[in-house]
């Protein structure tokens, strides 16, 4: 299936009539190249390693760059670990205004907030995907991970005229559709409360960073679960698969109802059982629906979180689009340690 899957992509370049230069066209034979490479691999295993060579990024000043950034990342760091202090002051100060205000207090701010939080990154990967397939935006193609810089069906994901016409009205029903019932439940069963102190510094972040791997941890029991048992993979979570020729951030929507609610109750119960302050929450929503638009974006740029936190850690873009390709490996979103320990699931199971 992959054999096909990139023999059908290749085809479509070759085919899509981009008027580009030379050096586009050697960067296109290269990406075509390793996913030849990656298709031949009967695991489509991808090295955990996070250097510039093992994730197929082009050129010197790409490895530069995620150095750059890691040592940017080490001196917040410092900064806030020197003026934590000041740091816990600006929380409490922040915290003392936002627990007055009517739409803070409000049970449905959470998961407004992760709704309206799809909308940025759904718009900034579709303006990349938009002008990577434009002679001047050619030079996105040397991130994508697989060579189809024309195929943008993804984007059209409803068989309705006009949601076909209109990309953004798709989305916006998408995640109306999601928000609907939990508003409804939100006002019928008012249970928001607000503690009287803010979080420090440490705990702020610590949550947030905490929230993800419980979240991770959950997700991968349902994701892996939903590829082994064939029932559940073909009502449940083929949809999520539908567009095989590569991954898209419009993706991270196609979900049926049951895996929404899937999805989400991994979300709720990781806050739950955490017990986070209320401001860590509402933090941890966007930055978890960001990793999650990025994570279906179909490119590995060097500022991505994976490629900035070292030694494989996180597994990023490149290895989700694997697992989209195959779907018997790579389950876990944001991490690495389970799928290290789990391993694929046998070659018999091909679900796509």
């Amino acid at each position: 299936m992959i054999h096909s899957v990139s023999a059908r992509t290749v085809d479509k370049n070759n085919d899509s009539g981009l008027s580009v230069t030379g050096e586009f066209h050697s960067l296109q034979a290269t990406t075509r190249q390793r996913s030849a490479g990656l298709s031949q691999d009967p695991t489509c295993s991808i090295s955990s390693s996070r250097t510039t060579d093992s994730f197929g990024m082009v050129g010197s000043g790409v490895a530069k760059t995620t150095i750059m950034l890691r040592i940017g990342g080490i001196a917040v760091l410092l900064l806030m670990t020197y003026f934590n202090t000041e740091g816990n002051q600006l929380l409490s100060t922040g915290w003392n205004y936002l627990k007055t205000q009517w739409w803070f207090r409000h049970d449905s701010l959470e998961p407004v907030v992760a709704t309206l939080a799809f909308l940025p990154p759904l718009q900034f990967f579709y303006c990349i995907d938009m002008h990577s397939i434009t002679p001047a935006g050619a030079w996105l193609n040397k991130y994508r991970i697989r060579s189809n810089g024309a195929d943008m069906t993804s984007w059209r994901p409803y068989p309705i005229k006009e949601l076909i016409q209109d990309p953004f009205k798709t989305r916006f029903m998408v995640l109306l559709a999601y928000i609907g019932p939990i508003m409804i439940i939100d006002k019928f069963y008012p249970r928001r409360a607000l503690p009287d102190e803010a979080p420090t510094v440490a705990r702020f972040f610590g949550e947030i960073a905490l929230l993800l791997v419980m979240y991770d941890a959950f997700f991968f029991l349902v994701h892996r679960t939903l590829h082994a048992v064939p029932f559940l993979y073909r009502w449940v979570h083929k949809k999520h698969h539908a567009n095989t020729n590569a991954t898209r951030a419009n993706d991270t929507v196609r979900l049926t109802m049951i895996e929404e609610v899937l999805d989400v109750g991994c979300s709720v119960l990781a806050v739950n059982l955490s017990r986070a302050h209320p401001l860590s929450r509402v933090i941890y929503n966007i930055v978890i629906v960001y990793l999650l638009v990025e994570l279906h974006c179909g490119y590995d740029m060097p500022w991505m979180i994976h490629n900035v936190v070292p030694q494989g850690l996180m597994g990023g873009p490149r290895r989700h689009d694997a697992h989209h390709a195959h779907g018997r490996h790579y389950f876990q979103k944001f991490f690495t340690y389970l799928d290290a320990i789990a391993g694929p699931l046998g070659k018999s199971k091909k679900l796509v």
